[in-house]
């Protein structure tokens, strides 16, 4: 009997490893592949996850004695709505492949809510969530290492935005993504430094801290402090042990002061020059330093746990009193700050220079919006322009485009929700503003009803996330909504329902669940399918074949017939062999798939002017000016005389 207690035990810690290492691997992968922005990343792991959501339902693997509660249905059906929706503004978005790919985007996060929500009533707080910070820790050391050490990952310039380099991106290419993502491992290691399973373990928790906080300043993203503190915050008013977070609250602003004021003079090393040995002797010195930072910080909280069953827990009085003081304090800062001013100041665009201070001081100083006012004002205007149903996913690009004035280029609205309103109008709005608020209050209540620092830290760092998504595009990286849905998955899923068994409806659920995972998996196979004929279609013209690269240029267009890339390329070998007349017919094709892509009246232009129709190209090109009036425009005036 003993031997097979001993036995259960081990399977049980194998099983509990290879759950967290499980997490872990994911939320790595995805975000070191340049944050989970390629299509076809995305495709892939939508595809995996699908057919782990199908092969579970076909097996019954999730079904549990309870029902999973009316919160976690109610939003993970909020976000399969939203999706749907995505999917039927195909009839009237400007361009149907780039909705297509929202689609796929969105139907990702709808498998990961109900994946996570699945393995919340499946596996313990404690081994997800550790997973989970686990994969974060990864990306903030391999982020800190890449500037450090830039040798050590051969980094190349980030193939999402290609300016300001300076700011530290890698892995995700997005500095603001990076720092944001970060940001989120703070309550994640807060809730595994407090807990009482492992003295060794909660002193592990400790050692990322310095790095955190370095790599949020080396992105200098103003984002990533917002979405820290919000996390800390959240998690201080629903974590169970209050002052132990405090404690290790306290512990990390100290280790991230280390950091700071160890970057800070080294301007060289915060520039990013790295081909500079300046900037290199300056990173193995700050490496140095934030080594043993991270060498001390585990001892100096497994010094003060060894206090904590000694030190008498303050009476409530004294936490009510404390967090009185810090609302008085927020208040008079808020006050001080000069409000008004600083909300100027956010409307405008900002310059840098003119200082001695780096770009990552002015920048973290600055209270500028970085045209993020502009962003949001144009998509108020494409929303007033199409209110109920808006101008359909993907279509924000072109809008900025044609309307926005600020000279700068951009794809995405910088906030999910006033993206959603001016894409998809007000019932987009309301499908995601509504999923949202649901899984809020879901994962605050399983928090509070629970009483776990593991789950109270999972639904802190959910919250920042969409918090987060209010003023910045991470909504298009899924290396962080992964994180973000996934822990808010976690936190609906280990919330109790205490009402009837599931088994008496799983003879149907099971086989509609798994007809769902098969039908989703078919718009990812597209996906991944037609980008594939089309890199080979690059490569074969790059190796001066055109049949084969006319090939595979058809064999895409075949699977994605609404899509305009195909036609494009098949436009461009055409104009490549001379063909000029069959080229014009392709983009003829093309324009009719993507009307306000001004790139394809452009290239229509350069063709027409081969083929000596001036006056039909004057009239392209006309077009393309009208869609791109934005200062950032290419086309010149002289362009055709």
């Amino acid at each position: 009997m003993g031997l097979a207690s001993v036995e259960r035990d081990w399977i049980a810690i194998a099983r509990d490893l290879a759950v967290a290492l499980a997490v872990a691997a994911v939320a790595f992968v995805l975000s070191y592949e340049n944050g989970g922005f390629d299509g076809t990343t995305r495709a892939y792991a939508a595809i995996s996850a699908w057919w782990l959501l199908g092969v579970g339902a076909a097996l019954g693997i999730g079904v549990g004695r309870t029902q999973i509660h009316r919160l976690a249905l109610w939003s993970l059906g909020l976000f399969a709505a939203f999706a749907v929706w995505t999917l039927i503004s195909i009839e009237w978005a400007p361009d149907a492949e780039r909705t297509f790919s929202e689609f796929d985007l969105v139907s990702l996060y709808v498998v990961v809510l109900a994946l996570a929500i699945l393995l919340g009533r499946m596996a313990s707080g404690f081994v997800v969530v550790s997973g989970m910070a686990l994969a974060l820790a990864a990306v903030a050391g391999v982020a800190l290492v890449s500037r450090l050490f830039p040798s050590t990952f051969g980094v190349k310039p980030s193939t999402i935005l290609y300016s300001l380099n300076n700011r530290l991106s890698f892995p995700l290419g997005y500095w603001n993504g990076l720092g944001i993502e970060v940001a989120l491992a703070y309550p994640l290691l807060f809730a595994i430094m407090t807990s009482r399973r492992s003295r060794v373990v909660s002193a592990l928790a400790a050692l990322p801290l310095p790095i955190l906080a370095a790599d949020m300043y080396l992105t200098s993203s103003r984002g990533s402090f917002v979405a820290a503190g919000v996390a800390i915050l959240v998690y201080l008013v629903l974590a169970p042990n209050r002052w132990t977070a405090l404690v290790a609250g306290v512990v990390a602003a100290a280790a991230g002061a280390v950091s700071v004021a160890t970057l800070h003079p080294r301007r060289a090393l915060a520039s990013g020059d790295m081909a500079n040995p300046v900037a290199v002797q300056q990173g193995h010195h700050t490496a140095l330093v934030i080594g043993i930072a991270c060498f001390v910080c585990p001892i100096v909280w497994f010094g003060l746990m060894q206090l904590r069953d000694r030190v008498p827990t303050p009476p409530r009085r004294a936490g009510q009193a404390l967090a009185g003081l810090f609302v008085v304090l927020a208040v008079l800062a808020f006050v001080l700050a000069h409000p008004v001013r600083r909300f100027e100041d956010f409307k405008s665009n900002p310059t840098y220079g003119g200082t001695d201070m780096t770009f990552i001081e002015q920048h973290l100083l600055s209270s500028a919006g970085s045209g993020r006012w502009q962003f949001w004002s144009v998509a108020i205007t494409e929303f007033r322009a199409h209110p109920l149903n808006g101008g359909g996913a993907g279509s924000w690009e072109y809008w900025w485009l044609e309307h926005g004035r600020l000279p700068i280029f951009t794809q995405y609205a910088h906030s999910l929700y006033l993206e959603a309103l001016a894409e998809l109008g007000i019932v987009g709005l309301l499908l995601i503003a509504g999923a949202v608020l649901v899984l809020a209050v879901g994962v605050v209540r399983s928090a509070l009803v629970l009483r776990s620092a593991e789950i109270s830290a999972a639904a802190a760092a959910a919250i920042a996330f969409f918090a987060a998504g209010a003023y910045d595009w991470v909504w298009q990286l899924a290396g962080i909504s992964v994180v973000g849905l996934g822990l808010a998955g976690f936190a609906l899923g280990a919330l109790p329902s205490g009402r009837l068994r599931v088994r008496s409806r799983a003879g149907v659920l099971r086989p509609a669940v798994a007809l769902i995972a098969v039908a989703a998996i078919i718009p990812q196979v597209v996906v991944i399918g037609a980008d594939l004929h089309l890199e080979n279609s690059y490569a074969a013209v790059n190796a001066d074949s055109p049949a084969r690269a006319t090939s595979e240029a058809l064999a895409a267009k075949a699977l994605e017939p609404w899509a305009s890339t195909p036609y494009l390329q098949l436009g461009q070998i055409a104009e490549g062999e001379g063909r000029y007349d069959a080229a014009r017919q392709w983009l003829t094709e093309a324009i009719s798939r993507s009307k306000l892509d001004w790139q394809l009246w452009a290239t229509a232009a350069a063709i027409d002017t081969d083929r000596g129709r001036i006056a039909a190209a004057r009239h392209e090109l006309h077009v393309a000016r009208q869609l791109y009036r934005n200062p950032t425009n290419p086309l010149t005036s002289s362009a055709l005389g």
